[in-house]
């Protein structure tokens, strides 16, 4: 079997993230002796604040910080013949994950499509599995300079040059197929409003966008997403 999956994910709190790089607020700082040095320490303040900011900014891709909210999953013969689709979604990561793992522990799937998979959605997998305690029930192998046992398709299509890395809407424009339903920044959105659905049915294309793009990229013409997305499995996980 072989399968396609992506992930979504929300940043860690402020707060959150402060504790876990041991950054406390300052308080107490008392007053300056003179105008001068006054107007200097606001300055290095500003910058330490910026460079915060940017820090903060970053932990948003890293699995140390933020969660996973919805892994979106489908599912293919070895022919590539579309078996099923199934997204996780909730604020339950421990049981997200344990149920994502059970289900591959049934496919054995010998290839994941993904596209930015060894970047991203993998290593992000990875590192939240630990911090749940929730083992997986298979090795991965995450080696990069090759197309088993991860298809990554923004690494294939650029050669492993980053200089070349698309995102996965310019890809799918670039090869004629279906595009996105909307954009990474509305992902924070939908969890907020308590969209969780809607939030799985857009992961759900994204695993469309990038299972068409890797059978173009493989001379296959892609099924249509009203054959893949066929009667779809939403599953809240609380």
């Amino acid at each position: 079997m072989k399968v396609v999956l992506d992930i979504e994910t929300v940043q860690a709190p402020r707060e959150e993230w402060a504790r876990l790089t041991g950054k406390t607020p300052k308080t107490g700082e008392g007053s300056f002796p003179d105008e001068g040095f006054d107007l200097f320490a606001a300055g290095a303040a500003e910058e330490q604040r910026q460079a915060e900011d940017e820090q903060y900014g970053k932990s948003a891709f890293d699995g140390t910080f933020s969660r996973i909210v919805c892994i979106g999953l489908l599912e293919f013969s070895d022919q590539m013949e579309a078996r099923s689709a199934i997204a996780w979604y909730g604020a339950n990561e421990r049981e997200l994950l344990r149920q994502f793992w059970a289900r591959l522990a049934q496919d054995r799937p010998t290839l994941f499509i993904t596209h930015n998979g060894l970047g991203f959605d993998l290593p992000f997998i990875k590192k939240r599995s630990i911090i749940n305690q929730v083992k997986p029930s298979m090795d991965i192998n995450l080696a990069k300079f090759r197309t088993e046992p991860v298809y990554d398709t923004m690494a294939i299509w650029s050669n492993w040059d980053m200089r070349g890395w698309v995102k996965l809407d310019v890809l799918a424009r670039a090869l004629q197929v279906e595009t996105k339903s909307g954009s990474g920044e509305q992902v924070a959105e939908m969890w907020e409003k308590g969209q969780g659905r809607e939030l799985a049915r857009y992961c759900l294309q994204d695993t469309y966008v990038t299972y068409a793009c890797f059978s173009r990229m493989n001379f296959r013409q892609p099924l249509s997403s009203d054959v893949v997305l066929l009667q779809p499995e939403l599953l809240d996980v609380g």
